[in-house]
């Protein structure tokens, strides 16, 4: 921590265990303290939600303990584990697209997916019919996924058994299954995305009745353009994830479940378990290039939220966003999260004072069982003043999703994206 302290450098990602119970109060500010310094490093990860999240697979307790943050954040099982954690980025979203336009993909025009029926024939008599149509194309999606990953394992032979326990008692090579421990992570990307814009269909269409699938479907087409009392209806009067709503976060979670179910269905080719995490490292703004208007309100090539953390505007407090992101079952989480959190002291705020706010947030959080927290503590003033004079803050380090970046090298739309984040005094 003091060489990360000091140094202040993009590279190695620190990722930081903690032990609510086990670990002191003085570890937990000092990992605040650092990331103050720092303004974006290291990672929190909470050792409960995360045993919590692989204690279903089936592996033994002593192993799951010796866990380690791979890539970004993925956990994975020291020296006994092949994690293959990032085996592919999935845009969820598109699958909410397609759901919405009859298995056509509405950017490149293609009929790509199963057809689930067509939003101006009337073809969902309620709120379940139109959420099976889209596990119904979020399935085609995984399914081509697999076949393609399938594809690259066995285009890919590694060299690693001599460094992976079980190979040589097996006599069999990593990439058939001689790791004690095998499995394949997906980060999927959209879940605030995704669930905001089913809020909005199940509360204002088939609940509320306020407006009809087809009115939302062509305002979404037509990037709300002209229709600006739709829009903010849309994000003002349906309860998002991150405000607090009980209701939004059921509807993450049974979106989180159906994926992870869904996943751990499917067969591994080296006879393990296909993981789900949900971040996203910088693809939320590249997937968002690539995508029209959703219900949730966001405009056409806007960037995803970056993992899976709340809309901006999904509330204004902190403490909705901390305990929506904790009520997140961890067992549908097991290739971990990206929780990013911008938090800015007032000018008044002292040292001391600052450090022990933020580790009463984290704290906070990791006690209702959050799994993973990632802060950027840098105003976006600052950041709008790095891009005008990008000499001046060389070393300045912020956190994407997963991973830090020095914010002078990024393009410039990760740096708006970065400024355009929710940003909270402490």
């Amino acid at each position: 921590l003091k060489v990360t302290e000091m140094l202040s450098i993009r590279d190695p990602n620190v990722n930081a265990r903690y032990a609510p119970g086990v670990n002191s109060d003085a570890y937990l500010k000092r990992l605040c303290e650092v990331n103050l310094v720092t303004a974006a490093t290291p990672s929190m990860h909470n050792d409960d939600a995360i045993i919590a999240s692989l204690s279903k697979l089936g592996w033994a307790l002593k192993d799951i303990r010796n866990w380690s943050a791979t890539g970004c954040v993925e956990p994975t099982l020291s020296c006994k584990h092949i994690g293959h954690t990032n085996m592919q980025m999935m845009n969820m979203v598109a699958a909410l697209e397609m759901a919405m336009c009859d298995g056509r993909h509405p950017l490149t025009d293609w009929k790509l997916g199963p057809e689930t029926g067509r939003i101006e024939d009337g073809a969902f008599a309620d709120f379940d019919a139109f959420f099976s149509a889209f596990t119904r194309q979020f399935a085609f999606l995984i399914d081509k996924s697999i076949e393609y990953n399938h594809m690259l394992a066995e285009a890919h032979q590694e060299l690693l058994s001599s460094l992976i326990d079980g190979c040589i008692r097996k006599g069999r090579d990593v990439t058939k299954g001689g790791a004690v421990y095998n499995s394949s992570g997906t980060a999927i990307i959209g879940l605030a995305d995704v669930t905001d814009s089913l809020m909005v269909i199940k509360k204002l269409v088939f609940e509320e009745k306020k407006i009809s699938f087809a009115e939302l479907k062509k305002a979404v087409d037509t990037d709300f353009r002209g229709n600006p009392g739709l829009l903010a209806m849309v994000r003002r009067k349906v309860p998002l994830f991150g405000s607090g709503s009980d209701e939004a976060v059921a509807m993450a979670n049974r979106v989180a479940k159906w994926a992870h179910d869904y996943y751990a269905s499917l067969p591994h080719y080296r006879g393990g378990t296909y993981n789900t995490g949900f971040w996203s490292m910088s693809n939320h703004v590249a997937f968002g290039t690539l995508t029209g208007a959703l219900p949730s309100g966001r405009l056409s090539g806007k960037p995803f939220t970056p993992g899976l953390t709340p809309q901006p505007f999904a509330s204004k407090s902190l403490l909705d966003n901390i305990r929506d992101v904790a009520r997140l079952d961890p067992v549908n989480l097991n290739n971990n999260i990206a929780f990013n959190v911008k938090v800015v002291p007032a000018a008044s705020d002292t040292h001391a004072k600052t450090v022990d706010d933020m580790f009463s947030y984290v704290k906070s959080y990791f006690g209702l069982g959050g799994m993973q927290m990632q802060l950027n503590v840098v105003t976006s003033a600052m950041l709008r003043d790095a891009m005008a004079h990008p000499e001046n803050y060389r070393n300045l380090i912020v956190r994407i999703s997963g991973y830090n970046a020095y914010f002078v090298t990024l393009n410039r739309d990760m740096q708006m994206e970065l400024i355009e984040r929710a940003e909270y005094g402490i």
